[in-house]
Formats: C-alpha cells, sequence, structure tokens
C-alpha cells in the first residue's frame, strides 16, 4: 500500500481512541517506518548483501520490523533530527517501553496492510523468506491512495476535523472495506473461471481488472480478466525456457547468472519467472529474466499507473568465460 494510508491509517486509529498525542506520534512512526527502508535499500546497489535489504524486504518481517522501528524511533527522538522535523511538524517521542510498545504496533498494522496486497511481505524472515500475500489489493491501489490524499488535505486544512477523526476512521475504513470487498469477488469471479489448481489471479491497477496466471510444466499462460463484463481474454503464452540451441551450455550460464544479487532478488520477488537464453558469437550469452504477469501488465505503455511496476519486470545478464554481469 502506499506511503500516505500507511501514516493516515494509525493516525485515525489512534486519535479516535484518544490515546495521546505522544502515544499517537509513535503508532504513526511506527506505521510509516518499514517503508523508510527505502533510504536504505541502496546499499544493496553499492555492496549486495545476503540480507533482503531492499523496497518491502528485511523491514517488513515481524522480527527486523521492530528493530528498524525502533531504531526510527530512536532517530525521530534525538534533539538534532526534532529541531529539524519541528520546523514541519511538532511531535513529542521519546524512548520509554510505552513508545517501543505503539511504535511496534504501528509496525504491524503496516504489515498487515501490506499482506494484503499483491507481491506481500516476508513476515517470518529470517527464518523464511517467502513472501505472504493475499493478493486483493494492487501493490499500490489508486483508488484507496486518492481516498488517502483527499483526508489528509481535509486534515491539513481544517484541524477542527480532529474532532471528528473517529467519524473519518470508520468512513475511511468501510471505504477499504468497499473497495477490498470488490477486489475480493473480482478475485473469485476470476479464477472461477479456471478449473486449472495452478490458477493464480493477480490485481491489476483497474479496480476490476485482474490477471490470471496458469503455470504448467514448461509453460505459463496469462489471461486478463474484467469482472465488470465478465469476459475473460487471452494473452499469450510464455515458455519457461527460451533457448535457440546448446540448451545444456544455455543452463550452465543461467546457473552462474542465477547467484547474481539482484537476480536472486527477482526470483524473489517476481509472480513467476520466464527465461530468454540468446549464444552470441563471441561465445558469451545474453539471459534476460522475465516476469510473463508484469510484462502482460504493462503491456499498455500509455497507462501511467502500471509503469511503476516495470521495474520489476526483467533483468538481463550476460555470461562470458563462466564469469556473469548485470547488464544496465
Amino acid at each position: 500500500m502506499d506511503f500516505f494510508t500507511h501514516a493516515l491509517l494509525p493516525y485515525l486509529l489512534g486519535s479516535s481512541l484518544n490515546i495521546g498525542k505522544k502515544r499517537l506520534a509513535a503508532l504513526v512512526l511506527g506505521g510509516m517506518a518499514p517503508d523508510l527502508d527505502v533510504f536504505i535499500s541502496w546499499i544493496s546497489s553499492v555492496y549486495p548483501t545476503p540480507l533482503l535489504l531492499v523496497h518491502r524486504g528485511m523491514t517488513h518481517s515481524f522480527f527486523f520490523g521492530f528493530f528498524f522501528g525502533l531504531l526510527v524511533l530512536y532517530l525521530a527522538a534525538l534533539p538534532r533530527v526534532r529541531g529539524i522535523l519541528g520546523r514541519f511538524i511538532k511531535y513529542d517521542i521519546d524512548l520509554s517501553l510505552g513508545m517501543v510498545a505503539f511504535v511496534y504496533a504501528g509496525v504491524l498494522m503496516h504489515l498487515l496492510v501490506d499482506f494484503t496486497t499483491t507481491r506481500g511481505v516476508p513476515l517470518f524472515y529470517p527464518l523464511q523468506s517467502m513472501r505472504y500475500s493475499a493478493d486483493i489489493f494492487f501493490q499500490i491501489e489508486p483508488m484507496v491512495l486518492a481516498a488517502s490524499l483527499l483526508v489528509l488535505a481535509a486534515l491539513v486544512r481544517d484541524r477542527s476535523l480532529v474532532r471528528f477523526n473517529k467519524n473519518l476512521f470508520v468512513v475511511f475504513m468501510v471505504f477499504m472495506l468497499l473497495v477490498g470487498g470488490i477486489r475480493f469477488e473480482g478475485k473469485q469471479s476470476a479464477l472461477s473461471n479456471f478449473s486449472c489448481e495452478s490458477a493464480r489471479a493477480y490485481p491489476e491497477s483497474g479496480l476490476f481488472s485482474w490477471a490470471v496466471l496458469e503455470n504448467e510444466t514448461d509453460q505459463y499462460l496469462v489471461y486478463e480478466y474484467d469482472y465488470l463484463d465478465g469476459n475473460v481474454s487471452f494473452v499469450s503464452v510464455f515458455p519457461r525456457l527460451t533457448v535457440a540451441s546448446k540448451r545444456q551450455e544455455a543452463e550452465k550460464a543461467i546457473a552462474l547468472a542465477d547467484n547474481l544479487f539482484w537476480v536472486r532478488i527477482f526470483l524473489w520477488r517476481a509472480y513467476a519467472v520466464a527465461v530468454n537464453a540468446t549464444s552470441k558469437e563471441n561465445g558469451s550469452w545474453d539471459i534476460e529474466y522475465y516476469d510473463p504477469v508484469v510484462r502482460v501488465e504493462t503491456h499498455d505503455s500509455t497507462s501511467l499507473l502500471r509503469l511503476p511496476s516495470r521495474n520489476y519486470g526483467a533483468v538481463r545478464v550476460t555470461v562470458k568465460d563462466g564469469v556473469a554481469r548485470m547488464v544496465e
């Protein structure tokens, strides 16, 4: 879910329960903390590590989420940081056990919301890196984002609305449940058209649009489904591995490429992975890993709401003389 909704939900909940300004600040801080990993995920680009130091990685787990929330609380409580942030927003916070508890409560709210979105979160990392997801909402749900911005704008414009935060919270939750209900029904309706047990439905940016993936032995089948008219349209077939010749050599090159950090992250993050391997005259291999679902989602380049997912769409690697390198 988007950053604004992660901040708004704990704010509306905490203020409606009248938990006090200090606890409210800690709850909101915890709600935003996991997504502050964007400020440290660049480290992996400079020095790749075995850790999931990427967005929606280690900070989005029960274990590391607690310690990252504690780190953010510590930084926010520093006098110098409070002095800088105090120019834009007034808050009062400290390092007491109560503040730690409310920060972690905010972190748990964040993880719960992100669990409902596609791609999900590695809740039990480092015990396991598996991502858990209900695949109900799109990763950034456009309608929820629009509603969050409207509510935040209203709160900033008229601070007297704070007294009505309980009603705002109820209305906002009803709205999210309504959108979630439409999404859930759309998902069930999409899957009802497929008898294959491997079929998985993933939300697209449009409220009523879904991508359905069938995972067969040697290929992926991707369909698009429109919940409004109930139509399923066949999109394309994606072979798991495409190689013109020298299959054994291609598999050896792919094995080398699989060890690269960003390839491993791609394999971890993708809905499904297909590979194109092409041999070059100089003896090297050009290997493309791509996500068939994302390739279908981004086929319409005019849709601005789909463009961010291109970052997760594919990675390319060149392998020569037993050495694999990423291609920018």
